[in-house]
């Protein structure tokens, strides 16, 4: 009997280990340009996660939402334009904009959807000069 328990408990053990990670959301490990940078000739948006997403329930959405010497005068606006895409491994989502941002504030709003269907949403704010 013991040779059973033993078996039972390392399978249950095991199957633990394996099944925790597969129940883990999708979490953004890193951005280009990163949160509250001062960037460039910002012409690519990129989004780093944890584990892969699916593609086609993800995406993003890039908001200006300050103008130099504005501030307070007008709304936040919508960027328009962008291509996104997964890479091959579906752990990014990059935005290509057909052209660099112009100087302001903005925010990259992004919806992520992993192996459990489970929706996750967060944000990167960035100044582009």
């Amino acid at each position: 009997m013991k040779p059973f328990r033993y078996f039972a408990a390392t399978t249950a053990v095991f199957g633990l280990a394996f099944a925790l990670p597969a129940q883990a959301h999708p979490r953004l490990v890193s951005s280009s340009p990163v949160t509250a940078a001062n960037a460039i000739n910002v012409r690519i948006i990129t989004l780093n996660f944890n584990e892969s997403i699916l593609p086609q329930m993800s995406g993003l959405e890039i908001i200006m939402t300050g103008i130099p010497g504005m501030a307070g005068h007008h709304p936040s606006m919508k960027v328009t334009g962008i291509k996104v895409a997964a890479s091959a491994d579906r752990k990014s989502l990059t935005a290509r904009l057909p052209r660099r941002l112009s100087a302001g504030t903005y925010d990259v709003s992004w919806h992520a959807v992993g192996s459990d269907t489970h929706r996750v949403t967060g944000k990167v704010s960035f100044t582009a000069r």
